[in-house]
C-alpha cells in the first residue's frame, strides 16, 4: 500500500485553499483588531510564558505519539516512535484536505508497513479516536457549568453539526460490531450496482473491505479482552495530551501579558477542539480563526490584542504540527526515492 499521487494532489490543492483562507481570515481579523494600542500592549509580552507555551505544544505532540504506540501495543504489536511520529505528525500535514481525510491513507500505510492487517489498522485508527473521546468524557461536567458559552447562534450551529457527525459514526461503529453479517450482506448488494456500470475495481475493493470487517471486529475484541490495561493506559495518555492541548490557550494569554480566567479559557479551548474536528475546510482554516475570534473575544480584556492572540493560538495549536508534519512527509518521500528498485522476480 502506498501514498498515491491522487492523495498528494488533493493535499496540494488543499494546501492552496488552506493558505488562501488562512491569509484572508487572519487579514480580516487583524484589520478589525489592530490599532495603535496594539503595539503599546505588545511591550507586555512575556518571552518566558511564550517559551513555556511552545514546550507545552511539543509535549502535547509527544504524548500523541506515545499514546499511539501504547494502543498498537494493546493490539498485540509494537510500533516504534519514528513510525508513530510519521503517523501522528505526518497526519497533521495531510489533514489539509476537506474533513481531514487525507491523513487516513498515510496512517493505513504506516500501520500495514508494520505488519498490521487492513482491518486491524482500521480498528487502531478508530480506537485512537474513541480513546480521545473517552478522555473527553471526564471534562463533560466542567463544560456543563459553562453552558452560556454555547449561546451564540454560530456556535450552536457548529455544535449541532458536530453532534450529528458523532452520532452517525457511533451508529456505524455499533452496527459493524454487533450486526457484522447484516452489514456485510447489505454492502454486498452494491456489487450488482458496480457491475452494471463496469466498476470492476470498486467490486474488488468492496470484496477486500468485506473480508477485513471481521478482522476489524476481532481486533477490537482482542484489544478489550487481552490488552485492557494497555487500553486504559492509552486513555490516560490521551487525557494527558488533551490536558496539554487545553493548557495552550491560557498560557498564551499570559504570554501576551493578559490576566484572564484560566478555567474559562481552558473550557473555550476544549469546545473549539471538538467543534473543529470535522470542519469541512482544509485544516479547518477560516472556521477555526472565526470561531476562535468569536469565543475568545468574550474574555480578552484588551481587544486590541485579540487578533494577535488568535494568530498565535492557531500557530501553537495547529500550524506547528502542519510545518513539522510537512518536513516528515518530505523526508518519507525522499527516503522512498533513494531506495533501490526491487529486483524483478521470475
Amino acid at each position: 500500500m502506498e501514498i498515491d499521487k491522487k492523495v498528494m494532489q488533493n493535499v496540494k490543492k488543499g494546501l492552496r485553499i488552506f493558505l488562501i483562507l488562512t491569509v484572508v481570515s487572519i487579514t480580516v481579523i487583524l484589520i478589525f483588531t489592530v490599532s495603535k494600542g496594539t503595539f503599546q500592549s505588545l511591550k507586555q509580552v512575556s518571552p518566558l510564558f511564550l517559551s513555556i507555551t511552545l514546550v507545552i505544544c511539543l509535549l502535547r505532540i509527544y504524548f500523541e505519539c506515545l499514546r499511539l504506540q501504547t494502543l498498537a501495543w494493546a493490539f498485540g504489536n509494537w510500533l516504534d516512535f519514528k513510525s508513530s511520529a510519521e503517523f501522528t505528525i505526518g497526519g497533521y500535514f495531510l489533514s489539509l484536505t476537506p474533513f481531514g481525510v487525507g491523513g487516513l491513507p498515510l496512517q493505513f500505510y504506516i500501520l500495514m508497513r508494520k505488519k498490521f492487517s487492513f482491518g486491524e489498522s482500521g480498528a487502531i485508527i478508530s480506537m485512537r479516536g474513541i480513546a480521545f473521546l473517552l478522555a473527553f468524557i471526564f471534562a463533560m461536567p466542567v463544560l456543563a457549568g459553562y453552558r452560556s458559552l454555547f449561546a451564540g447562534t454560530g456556535i450552536r450551529v457548529l455544535s449541532g453539526y458536530l453532534l450529528a457527525i458523532y452520532i452517525i459514526l457511533f451508529t456505524l461503529f455499533i452496527l459493524v460490531m454487533w450486526r457484522t453479517e447484516r452489514v456485510k450482506y447489505r454492502l454486498s448488494k452494491l456489487k450488482t450496482f458496480f457491475a452494471h456500470r463496469g466498476w470492476h475495481k470498486a467490486i474488488n475493493w468492496l470484496d477486500k473491505f468485506l473480508d477485513e470487517l471481521d478482522k476489524f471486529k476481532f481486533g477490537f475484541k482482542r484489544c478489550w479482552s487481552k490488552g485492557i490495561y494497555k487500553l486504559i493506559l492509552t486513555i490516560f495518555l490521551s487525557g494527558v495530551s488533551l490536558f496539554f492541548y487545553i493548557l495552550i490557550a491560557p498560557l498564551l494569554f499570559r504570554g501576551l501579558g493578559l490576566q484572564v480566567s484560566i478555567m474559562k479559557t481552558a473550557v473555550i479551548q476544549l469546545i473549539l477542539i471538538f467543534l473543529l474536528v470535522f470542519a469541512p475546510t482544509p485544516g479547518a482554516s477560516g472556521i477555526a480563526e472565526g470561531a476562535g475570534f468569536a469565543l475568545f473575544r468574550s474574555i480578552c480584556v484588551k481587544q486590541e490584542l485579540l487578533g494577535i492572540y488568535v494568530v498565535l493560538w492557531r500557530f501553537f495549536t495547529y500550524y506547528i504540527g502542519v510545518i513539522i508534519g510537512g518536513f516528515i512527509i518530505l523526508r518519507m518521500l525522499a527516503g522512498r526515492k533513494r531506495q533501490p528498485p526491487t529486483p524483478m522476480q521470475n
